[in-house]
């Protein structure tokens, strides 16, 4: 993709409003606005924001994506790329759009070589996803993956609509890049070389709360007492696994069958659950974490991989 740099010196030079209204006289908050005209341009999408954040106890579930050091810290917003070794470090999941679209890793990974092309993520423990929020003053690790790398820019949406554009240079395989949260809103960032536009990413940024720093923890497993008749999850020809980033040691229940919890017999206590079903029919998931039930009835096509992602305070989804 050809993009011409002096249009995108023009709408930088223009980026001065903080909102502007809609072709029907609706106010749009200022990233979208931005993100509409670098669209115009071919650059990304029309908005990737979503709706805007929201404070509650579900945040934890980003909590694997950032850290916050106690105390005066000094950090760039944001840092030059580090050459950076995905062996070893492989996520199991990744995470799409600010909806969270959950996908294994090892198909994403398929899918990625085929396609080619930058990508762009917010790494986390045991996770990628393109969206996250966070407490300000937190720092957070990107990570630019690029078959070539190569010189480029990383564009970054401001909260109040402006947009930067920093030139760096891209290791070919990945690069990781440091990121510093420290102005509250919505930053939107992607990255180009030669032309290759990669995904955009999101972070809402909320106002500081030592909530985030030190979690209670949610749902120990020694609450949750086991019933007596226990179903095999081993039996079926179409695998499953359940992910939760805010819930451990919950139970799992296969047409209303107890199958095992999360965390025990050998299962590692991380918030995942896997297990087998008969394909090519529905079955109903059930999930108890000690106080409240996650039900669930969805089709299984025979021998695919599906993810069932688990929250609390949400209903499942896929």
């Amino acid at each position: 993709m050809n993009i011409s740099w002096k249009s995108i010196v023009l709408i930088i030079s223009l980026m001065g409003c903080v909102s502007i209204l809609d072709g029907n006289g609706v106010q749009t908050r200022p990233g979208e606005a931005t993100a509409e005209r670098l669209f115009n341009l071919g650059i990304g999408e029309p908005w990737v924001g979503g709706n805007p954040p929201s404070s509650s106890a579900s945040d934890q579930i980003y909590s694997q994506y950032y850290s916050v050091h106690s105390g005066p810290v000094s950090k760039k917003h944001i840092e030059s790329p580090k050459k950076h070794v995905i062996k070893d470090k492989t996520p199991t999941t990744v995470y799409f759009s600010y909806q969270m679209k959950a996908m294994p890793y090892t198909q994403y990974q398929t899918y990625a070589t085929y396609i080619g092309g930058n990508s762009l993520w917010i790494q986390g423990s045991s996770s990628w996803t393109q969206y996250a929020r966070v407490p300000q003053g937190s720092g957070l690790s990107l990570l630019a993956t690029s078959s070539t790398g190569g010189n480029g820019y990383l564009y970054e949406i401001h909260p109040d609509g402006k947009l930067s554009k920093n030139s760096f240079y891209y290791f070919p395989g990945s690069s990781q890049i440091d990121f510093y949260a420290d102005s509250v809103g919505q930053h939107v960032m992607l990255f180009v070389i030669g032309g290759q536009v990669s995904n955009a990413i999101v972070i809402d940024v909320t106002s500081y709360n030592p909530y985030y720093q030190q979690p209670d923890p949610l749902y120990p497993p020694t609450q949750i007492l086991p019933p007596e008749t226990t179903t095999s999850p081993a039996s079926g020809d179409t695998p499953v696994t359940i992910v939760s980033q805010g819930m451990q040691g919950y139970q799992v229940f296969l047409d209303e069958n107890y199958i095992g919890t999360e965390g025990t017999n050998g299962d590692p206590l991380d918030g995942m659950f896997s297990f087998r079903v008969v394909g090519n029919q529905n079955h109903n998931i059930r999930v108890f974490d000690g106080q409240f039930n996650y039900p669930k009835s969805m089709y299984f096509q025979r021998g695919v991989q599906k993810v069932i992602n688990v929250e609390p305070g949400t209903a499942i989804y896929i």
